[in-house]
């Protein structure tokens, strides 16, 4: 659709020309004044452009999807995976930008200080939206204020694995063993404050466990020391543990989410024990608070038919991540519900990253 052009842009270049052709101080300006004027009376001149113009427009020039951790990351995985499908359902450049930094923080700072023109967007982890402000001094936006929620992508099943050498095979033989054992078991995760952590404590306050926590900087050196020993229990996503299913030092014992994971059916499901207890953390993607609807609309619909095609739900599937766009609404949802509930978790435990 043609641009309108507003009203004022007339006025406006009148008040150029006449500045750079005035008389007296300004008969010296150059060319540069009038260019450096044109540059300021466009940016003005956007100020007025309508949200319905610009939904009308768009996309009209590429769009970038910032990826908040490193290339390799769950989030990375996943962007790079629909930036094909994304282009071409909305027939427009994709780009992908890593810019990690503060478990996510500063990726989606940038794009929460963005403008709210859909061209720059946030693939999201649950921490960047649910806990990364009550841990961190300054995460340097509000994620209920500064952004607004396209759709929910993937949740990641985690799962609890054990050393070998602990004489546990499920969950419930686990729980006895360390309630014979008070603050002798050790479990591992990938950091302080992350979604493993998190519901570490809260599996040991559901049933009654008095275990230690050990954090990590990271899943690949906790896995390492649950394979030495250093540690009796691990909690991580699935990814982390599947390469590393047939190596005899290590057992894994449940896994998160509602029903047992396909390709593991001997392993039993979280919820078969305690019904209702969510091992899962999200994906999800997320623009600048004010992002018109019908882009915030368009969006959400092509991430989630990019999502949905076989062959990005079977890569997925690969890494033990499953596919769940949900739209802009129940993401809503969901992040303040798990905002609300692991800030919870954390003023009780006294959580905090030193």
């Amino acid at each position: 659709m043609k641009r309108t052009q507003p009203a004022s842009f007339a006025g406006a270049d009148l008040v150029a020309r006449a500045t750079c052709r005035a008389p007296g101080r300004f008969a010296a300006m150059s060319s540069a004044c009038s260019q450096k004027l044109l540059i300021s009376i466009v940016a003005v001149v956007g100020a007025f452009v309508s949200p319905a113009s610009q939904a009308d427009t768009y996309p009209d020039h590429p769009i970038t999807i910032v990826a908040p951790y490193a290339p390799g990351a769950s989030t990375d995985t996943i962007a790079r995976l629909l930036q094909p499908k994304l282009q071409t359902l909305l027939g427009q450049t994709v780009i992908v930008e890593n810019r990690p930094g503060a478990d996510g923080s500063v990726g989606a700072a940038s794009v929460a200080k963005s403008p709210h023109d859909g061209y720059r967007i946030l693939i999201a982890t649950q921490p960047v939206v649910a806990i990364n402000s009550y841990l961190q001094k300054d995460s340097g936006f509000d994620p209920f204020k500064e952004l607004t929620p396209l759709t929910s992508a993937a949740s990641a099943v985690m799962s609890i694995a054990v050393n070998a050498s602990l004489p546990v095979n499920n969950l419930a033989e686990l729980i006895a063993y360390v309630k014979k054992n008070p603050g002798k078991v050790a479990f591992g995760s990938p950091g302080t404050g992350s979604p493993q952590h998190i519901s570490g404590v809260l599996l040991g306050q559901r049933a009654g466990m008095d275990w230690t926590h050990v954090p990590y900087k990271g899943g690949a050196p906790m896995v390492s020391d649950l394979l030495a020993g250093h540690v009796q229990v691990g909690i991580a996503t699935l990814s982390v543990f599947k390469p590393l299913l047939s190596d005899k030092r290590l057992r894994l014992i449940v896994v998160g989410g509602k029903t047992r994971f396909p390709g593991l059916p001997d392993v039993p499901s979280i919820m078969e024990t305690f019904p209702g207890f969510d091992l899962t953390t999200w994906f999800a993607f997320y623009a600048p608070a004010g992002t018109p609807a019908p882009i915030v609309n368009l969006l959400a619909t092509d991430i989630a038919k990019a999502l949905e095609s076989d062959d990005v739900r079977a890569k997925l599937a690969e890494i033990a991540l499953v596919v769940n766009p949900e739209g802009p609404a129940a993401l809503d949802k969901i992040g303040h519900a798990d905002y609300e509930s692991y800030g919870k978790v954390i003023r009780e435990n006294k959580i905090s990253v030193e």
